[in-house]
């Protein structure tokens, strides 16, 4: 009796320690997955941040684009002459 109650009690500790390693082991996956999620956005962050710099550095945003489109001299058309 007292043999079997103690096996009984080693199986048990094993279950247990093999759903605390399980739950470690899932929660370090957890941990992983949100990290890499965050560096992905900070690269995401950081590459739009850059992009937007240069464009600011080289001064080719959308809105300074058309602002240059409309200094282009419009071409005028010739009047048409009059054949007599």
């Amino acid at each position: 009796m007292a043999d079997d109650l103690l096996i009984a009690m080693i199986i048990a500790g094993f279950a247990l320690s093999g759903a605390y390693f399980r739950a470690v082991f899932i929660l370090r996956l957890r941990n992983q997955a949100a990290e890499q999620e965050r560096k992905i956005i900070q690269r995401e962050l950081f590459a739009h941040r850059l992009c937007r710099h240069e464009n600011e550095l080289l001064g080719s945003s959308t809105v300074e684009i058309e602002k240059r489109g409309n200094r282009v001299p419009q071409v005028q058309p010739e009047p048409l002459k009059q054949v007599v």
